[in-house]
This record gives C-alpha cells, structure tokens and sequence, in this order.
C-alpha cells in the first residue's frame, strides 16, 4: 500500500474522530480545557489534509503550513491537559518555544532554503519533544490528577515520541525521498504507527476526561455541597468500614455528634447568608481542631459527625472539649456583622453490645440531648449513672 493511501485513510480517521471530539466537547463543555481538546484535532485533521494534498496546493501550504498545523495541534493539546490539571500560564511556555522553533525551522527549510531531509529531522525533533513534554506533564509534572488516569493517554504519547526518534534515526542513515508521497515501506510504516497511535490517544483522552467525570460525580454525591466535607452517606460508608476494621482487630472506635446553639436565632436576626457563613466556619474550625484520621460530616442543617478511628473514649473526650473551646473561641463575620456560636457534643464508644452504626450513632445522640437539655456548649458521653461532664 502506498503512503498516498495511508495518508488518505489518515485523514479519513482523523475526520471522524475530530467530529466525534466535537460532538463530545459540545456535550461536556464544562469540562475544563475539552475546546483546546477539540482545536488540537482540528488542527491535526488540517495538517494531515495539506500533506495528502501536496503537488496539488502550493508547496508553502503543504509543506509549512501543513507541518506547523500539526505541530500547533501538539501545542493545543498540552494547553488542554494543563487546563484539566489546572495548571498555570507556566506551564505552557515550553510548548510555545517549541512552536517558536518549528516556525523558524518549516520557513528556513521548507520555504526559504528547502532542504527535505534537514526539514524532516527537524520536524520530527519538534514533534519529539513536544510528545514526550505531554507523556512526562501527564506522569511527573505535578499532575496527580491526570496521572491516575492518563496513563494510557501517556503511553500513547510516549509511542508516537519514539516513532520520531525511529524516523530520526532512519532519515539520517538512509536520507529523504524527494518526494515524500512517494516514499519507501519505511516511512510508510511510519505513517501506520503514527496514525494508531494518534487515534489512540485521542480515545484515551476521551477515556480520561469521563473517568475523571465519573470521581467529580462521586465526590459531589459524597461531599456536603455547603461546607465542602463529607455529607451522611459518605460518613456512614466510612463508618461501617471502620466498625468492620475495628472489630478484626480488636480496635477502638468512637463517634462524637456535634449540634449547634441556638443557630435558628442567627438565622431569624440575619439571614440565611449568614447561617451559611456560620456553619462554614464550624466546619472549618472543626476540621483544623481535628486529628488528620478522624472524619467529619455535615448530617443535618446544623448537625455535624465525627468519627474518630482507633479512639477510645477517654482519648474522645479531650478532643470533644479541644472541639468545644474552638467552636466557643470562634467569630464568623459577615456583611460587616460578627456573630459567635456555641455547640453541644455527645460521645459514645463501639462497644460489645453496639452491632450497628446507627446503633451507635443513636447512642451518641441520646447523650448529645442530654447537653443540650443541660444548657449546652458541653460535651456529654453516653448517659450512666455518672455522665462526664467536660465544660459548662
């Protein structure tokens, strides 16, 4: 088959899959950086149709043109990774040297001084690094988020680098055809992995932009939309992994639930807004007075759980009184207006008898109302004949 052919079923590929990055960009347009996405396969489809076309436009489009619109794709495409990974401007300024390179180098050998094999080797350079910049952005370069999954992405990235590499090898032991349509099984064979490999990795990140949908999905419906912690469902999850862990191992475990004082009374005097304000400082005053094990969540309007693993519940009382003096300390502003807020805690402990999160949940509820009739802002643990009592 000839690279004529090959280059007609490339275009052909790269035509279908550009539409279908359309469609897909169109469908998912919040996701960030997916237009960029969708301009590297327009770019890429224009840079393979000035090839096929070459003896039949101008050699300047086919030649110049056509290459720095394939390298421009390479460009836009790392644009659109750094944009999922939310990285800076920065990030991009390699690239655009990269692409600074191929202007000079497609003008001075393609177009002022054409010289095919220096134009292809530097082609293929540019291409080279600007592939192996992407693989290496995805794995290393401070893209944790891509890197759980972008790895086939990378891998096809690494691919197309090392065809480069091979190209750059053969053309400089074995030169250029004058004519690159016309070109041996070699180059041919160049095309072939290029155009899989190429394909791949616009699959690949079709894959991974749904992957990383599908965990924004089950953040949201695990996290509490106000506060940013987790929300009932998660903590209950969490909960019965841990009772489970706990009574494998013969660990202790505890919960605290936290209520607010008189919360209805910030909301009748000042709004809403403010509530809101309130419970997001609650949320993170709890949070930094927590240890980095135990988890919190946001249960109700102004309810909050605490699950503390491997906790006893002596252990549980100094953090519910360390929990109680932050939430006491705390001053929430809003709209020029300071408000202060108290909270009631209950504690309980998983104990032979508790078989069940709710069960032990429950438990610490009873002694969370037992604060609250007691005046609150104290922190009371499961009731007995001689409750402990933490503050007044």
């Amino acid at each position: 088959m000839s690279i004529h052919t090959l280059h007609i079923e490339h275009v052909m590929l790269l035509a279908i899959y550009s539409l279908l990055t359309v469609a897909n960009s169109l469908l998912y347009r919040n996701v960030k950086g997916i237009h960029w996405f969708s301009l590297y396969n327009v770019f890429a489809l224009l840079g393979a149709i000035a090839v096929e076309l070459r003896g039949q436009i101008p050699d300047f489009l086919s030649i110049v043109v056509g290459n720095l619109c394939v390298m421009t794709g390479y460009a836009l495409l790392f644009f659109s990774l750094a944009a999922l990974a939310e990285r800076s401007i920065r990030q991009t300024y390699f690239q655009l040297l990269l692409l600074a390179a191929a202007v000079v180098t497609m003008m001075q050998w393609g177009y002022w001084h054409p010289e095919t094999k220096t134009r292809l080797l530097a082609y293929s350079l540019i291409l080279f690094l600007q592939q192996a910049h992407i693989a290496f952005f995805i794995c290393f370069a401070h893209a944790g988020k891509l890197r759980r999954v972008g790895s086939a992405m990378a891998v096809m990235l690494a691919g197309l680098a090392a065809i480069n590499v091979i190209r750059i090898l053969g053309v400089s032991l074995h030169g250029a055809p004058s004519d690159y349509l016309q070109a041996g099984p070699f180059l041919a064979g160049i095309v072939v992995a290029n155009t899989c490999l190429q394909c791949g990795a616009m699959v690949a990140y079709v894959w991974m932009t749904a992957s990383l949908l599908r965990k924004e999905l089950e953040h949201q419906a695990l996290s509490d939309p106000l506060t940013g912690i987790l929300n009932r469902r998660a903590i209950q999850k969490a909960a019965e992994r841990e009772i489970a862990l706990s009574r494998q191992r013969s660990l202790p475990l505890s919960v605290i639930t936290v209520d607010l004082d008189s919360f209805k009374k910030i909301n009748d005097s000042y709004g809403h807004h403010a509530g809101d304000a309130t419970l997001i400082a609650v949320a993170d005053c709890l949070q930094q007075a927590m240890r980095g094990t135990d988890l919190l969540a946001r249960t109700g309007g102004d309810e909050f759980t605490i699950l503390l693993p491997r906790t006893s519940l002596q252990s549980a009382d100094e953090i519910a009184e360390r929990l109680r003096s932050c939430v006491e300390a705390l001053r929430v502003l809003h709209q020029d207006v300071e408000t202060t807020i108290t909270a009631s805690f209950g504690l309980a402990t998983l104990e032979s008898s508790t078989l069940t999160w709710d069960h032990l949940i429950n438990t610490s509820d009873k002694a969370l109302y037992r604060a609250k009739r007691a005046g609150g802002n104290i922190a009371l643990t499961t009731p007995d004949p001689s409750p402990t009592l933490l503050a007044g």
